[in-house]
């Protein structure tokens, strides 16, 4: 019983994402698997931009509200993307730095040793 809950849970929730596409996908299917139903019909009364035209009618609907919406608000975040916040002021970070010896040295410990010469 908890499956079935959550596969509705995530279908919802799915949905409500999708819902700004949704006239785009069902114009893609429409055009694929019912071309002549919908020139027919949606493109003999609504023409070319027919796509446009239900998305101003959404929009005016579902826009009816006099508030800003969240994307022009100042402080907005998306639910749906991490954001990685920034380290508190109090806290500093440890830098660990290496003494390398500079070549001058390397060259002064280094003792050339004297080799047989190559056998012929």
């Amino acid at each position: 019983m908890k499956q079935i809950a959550l596969y509705i849970l995530l279908f919802s929730y799915s949905m409500v994402l999708l819902k700004p596409v949704t006239p785009y996908i069902s114009d893609t299917v429409a055009h694929i698997f019912y071309y002549t139903r919908h020139l027919a019909t949606v493109h003999y009364e609504n023409g070319k931009m027919h796509v446009h035209k239900e998305l101003k009618e959404d929009a005016r609907k579902s826009g009816s509200s006099k508030e800003t919406p969240a994307s022009k608000k100042e402080n907005s975040a998306n639910d749906h993307i991490a954001i990685k916040q920034k380290q508190p002021a109090g806290v500093i970070s440890e830098n660990i730095s290496y003494h390398i010896t500079p070549a001058s040295k390397l060259l002064t410990n280094y003792l050339p040793v004297e080799y047989l010469p190559p056998r012929a």
